[in-house]
């Protein structure tokens, strides 16, 4: 039973928990949290990425308390829903951070052909349980196309990674669709 609650229940509630603070409003959920919530200052993503690349999600976020804790994020596409996951942030970026999330899709192996098309969404929910306000990324992944160079205040040296993605696409059976 310690194992089924330490890798299956806790981890199925804090998902959930997390996915329903995106998708709502305070209204919805009932009760304010304390505190002030996380504010994406600023992000950027390439629309276009080359399978089995990495599509760097750039952000920069602040929290007046202090208390950022997950990027809690969606990947959707046509042929697969999505589902809310996590990525927690460090404790030394809990008050301010700043650098991109790598998001490394798979190679196409017969995984959706040529091409394929995702959106992924996600805010920052703090330790209090307030929650920042979404930001939606698309992105088209083909073989062999450049990402877009990122816009200020990503365009420097050495950006710092925040955390990592995996996105596995569905295979599709031989013949198509």
């Amino acid at each position: 039973m310690k194992i089924l609650k330490k890798f299956v229940l806790i981890p199925t509630i804090l998902t959930l928990s997390l996915g329903m603070a995106c998708c709502t409003t305070v209204g919805e959920r009932g009760t304010e949290p304390a505190g002030s919530p996380p504010v994406i200052t600023s992000s950027f993503a390439s629309e276009k990425v080359s399978h089995g690349d990495i599509w760097k999600i750039y952000l920069e976020a602040n929290d007046p308390d202090g208390d950022m804790g997950y990027f809690a994020y969606s990947i959707k596409n046509s042929d697969f829903g999505g589902r809310f996951e996590y990525v927690r942030i460090r404790k030394g970026d809990r008050a301010r951070l700043a650098g991109f999330i790598g998001v490394v899709t798979s190679p196409p192996k017969d995984a959706l052909g040529e091409w394929a098309r995702l959106t992924l969404t996600l805010c920052i929910q703090d330790r209090s349980g307030n929650t920042s306000d979404k930001v939606t990324f698309p992105v088209a992944l083909s073989r062999g196309v450049k990402q877009v160079s990122p816009p200020p205040p990503f365009d420097i040296e050495g950006v710092k990674r925040l955390g990592q993605i995996w996105v596995e696409l569905p295979r599709i059976p031989h013949g198509g669709r």
